[in-house]
C-alpha cells in the first residue's frame, strides 16, 4: 500500500505504473480542507491503467459529479450528512456489488437500517432529486460564494497554525453565537490548525453575513489565513 500526495494525479499516475493489481480509494472533497478531487481526470487515469477506483463522497453535496462512471467505478456515501439519516451505501457493477455482499466484513457483521432510518433517508433522497433540492443546493452555493467564492465545497477551513489560536478563535466565535470548532493534531498536520466552518442550506442569510464579518474581525494574533 502507498499513499499520494493530496490530490496529485502527476504522482498517483507514476504509482499506478508499477506492475501488479491496483486499488485507488479517495475522497472527492476533503473533510479538512473542502477542496476537490479532479474527479474525471482520476476516473480517465484509473481507465488507462486498469485500476479499480473507490470515491468516497461523503461531503460532496454540491459535487463534483463524474461525467462518466465505468465499471471500475465503486462510489461509497453516506446517508448520515446531507440526507441526515442513518447509514451509508456502496455502488458499482454487479460483480463489485455481489463481491461486497460475500465478502466485506463490516456489512456481514453488520445489521440493516431501522425502517424509521430507511424511509427517513428514502423521504430527503425525494428531497434532494426534486426541485426543492435543486434550490437547496442553490442557497448553499450562494453561501459558500459569500464566504470564500470559488471554493467548490461548503467545507471552509480558516488555517490559523497553532492549536491554541485556533482554540482561541473558536471561542471567540462561540461568545457570538458562531459553533465553529478548531480542528488540531492530529485530525489536520502540526502547524496547520484551523476553524472548520460547515455551511448548510438551512443557514439565513443573516447568519452568513455574521459569520463573515466575525471572521474578519477575528483579533489580528489569530493570523488568519486560508
Amino acid at each position: 500500500m502507498s499513499v499520494y500526495p493530496h490530490g496529485d494525479l502527476t504522482t498517483l499516475d507514476r504509482a499506478l505504473r508499477e506492475p501488479g493489481p491496483c486499488l485507488v480509494v479517495t475522497d472527492t472533497v476533503f473533510s479538512m480542507d473542502g477542496d476537490a478531487v479532479a474527479v474525471d481526470e482520476l476516473v480517465d487515469l484509473c481507465d488507462h491503467h486498469g485500476a479499480l477506483l473507490v470515491l468516497d463522497e461523503a461531503h460532496s453535496v454540491l459535487g463534483p459529479e463524474p461525467s462518466r462512471v465505468p465499471d471500475h467505478v465503486v462510489r461509497v456515501g453516506t446517508l448520515s450528512k446531507t440526507l441526515g439519516a442513518l447509514g451509508g451505501f456502496a455502488a458499482g457493477s454487479a460483480d463489485v456489488v455481489e463481491l461486497l455482499i460475500n465478502r466485506a466484513r463490516p456489512f456481514i457483521f453488520t445489521t440493516a437500517p431501522t425502517p424509521a432510518d430507511t424511509a427517513a433517508a428514502a423521504a430527503a433522497l425525494s428531497i434532494v432529486r426534486s426541485d426543492e433540492g435543486d434550490a437547496l443546493r442553490e442557497r448553499l452555493r450562494r453561501h459558500v460564494e459569500h464566504v470564500r467564492p470559488g471554493h467548490p465545497s461548503p467545507i471552509i477551513p480558516v488555517i490559523l497554525g497553532s492549536e491554541q489560536a485556533a482554540l482561541d478563535a473558536s471561542e471567540s466565535l462561540l461568545d457570538e453565537g458562531l459553533l465553529v470548532p478548531a480542528i488540531r493534531p492530529p485530525t489536520v498536520p502540526p502547524g496547520t490548525s484551523r476553524l472548520r466552518v460547515a455551511l448548510s442550506a438551512a443557514h439565513t442569510d443573516e447568519q452568513v453575513a455574521r459569520l463573515c464579518s466575525a471572521l474578519d474581525h477575528l483579533p489580528e494574533q489569530h493570523h488568519v489565513s486560508s
